[in-house]
């Protein structure tokens, strides 16, 4: 309804002035819609950078007893180039343990169970999409033994491993 009265508006105004308005105030209204569209926290995970985030990490390796872990995703991780990976990139936990990623990075990530080689997850276990300086909510891992192989679906080259035991 609104986008309707946005267009006659428009179309009232381009009668008096000419199409060059019509075509500015066409553009304004599209960014306007597509700027309301996007949640708050898709624009402030997209709005951060090297000022305002650290690349310090606090990571726990072990967990045992079903303790928590703490993976962190650094600085510079959505670079492919970068050289940077989760911190650490290979932990080892209890079964049924919790481990959290910590997001240190300006960009969107994901901890996702599965085949990197082909991005493909196997529902194990899986973050969502951890925003810029956040963390994800703690992730049970399971209960049977063994390793499991995680990659980043926004990033597949960021890979690690939690073994189970």
């Amino acid at each position: 309804m609104i986008i309707s009265h946005v267009d006659l508006y428009f179309l009232m105004v381009s009668r008096h002035y000419g199409t060059a308005l019509l075509n500015i105030g066409v553009t304004f209204a599209l960014l306007a819609i597509l700027f309301v569209g996007i949640g708050p926290s898709a624009i402030l995970a997209q709005g951060t950078n090297a000022s305002n985030a650290t690349a310090t990490s606090n990571v726990t390796g072990t967990a045992g007893d079903g303790g928590q872990n703490t993976v962190v995703m650094p600085l510079g991780s959505s670079s492919a180039t970068g050289g940077q990976g989760y911190e650490p990139d290979q932990i080892t936990v209890s079964p049924g343990a919790s481990v959290t990623w910590d997001n240190q990075d300006n960009a969107l990530h994901t901890a996702t169970s599965g085949n990197p080689d082909t991005a493909t997850p196997d529902g194990k276990f899986d973050t969502g999409i951890v925003g810029a300086n956040q963390q994800s909510k703690p992730v049970t891992m399971p209960s049977q033994p063994g390793d499991y192989v995680y990659f980043c679906t926004l990033h597949p080259f960021l890979v690690g491993t939690v073994t189970v035991q």
